[in-house]
């Protein structure tokens, strides 16, 4: 059908990898490469950290607070189906790797992010303009 052909060429167009770096504080084990799995999810590719920490880098689908087509890292895979994590592009993009896409960070430990998320509150994230993903 149309919507499997319209994934599988997102799929195919995405880079086969992806770096995130730039971030030196908490939650600094989750910069490194970033591996295409070739599954699309919210319908972004979803790429997995290839070493070190566990980590997910995906396309968030949910639209409150604004935050629909955004990009999204956390560390373990129901983040990424419940859109939770603690970096965050500042705007929607096709793909994480767009130049120039600023990123934003949360200071907020995962029980602290799945509490408020779960409650219907907001998770804030700062800009972190040193943050890239190439």
């Amino acid at each position: 059908n149309a919507e499997d052909k319209d994934k599988y060429m997102m799929v195919c167009h995405a880079p086969a990898q992806v770096t995130l770096a730039g971030h030196d504080g908490a939650q600094a084990e989750y910069m490194g490469v970033y591996e295409l799995n070739g599954e699309v999810v919210h319908d972004g590719p979803l790429y997995v950290k290839s070493s070190g920490a566990e980590g997910y880098l995906f396309r968030n689908n949910n639209s409150r607070p604004d935050r629909l087509g955004k990009w999204m890292v956390t560390d373990r895979e129901e983040g990424v189906y419940g859109n939770k994590g603690f970096f965050l592009s500042a705007e929607a993009a096709e793909l994480p790797s767009k130049p120039g896409l600023v990123w934003q960070h949360t200071l907020l430990p995962w029980s602290v992010v799945c509490e408020l998320v779960w409650h219907g509150g907001l998770v804030y994230f700062h800009d972190e303009p040193g943050i890239t993903c190439t």
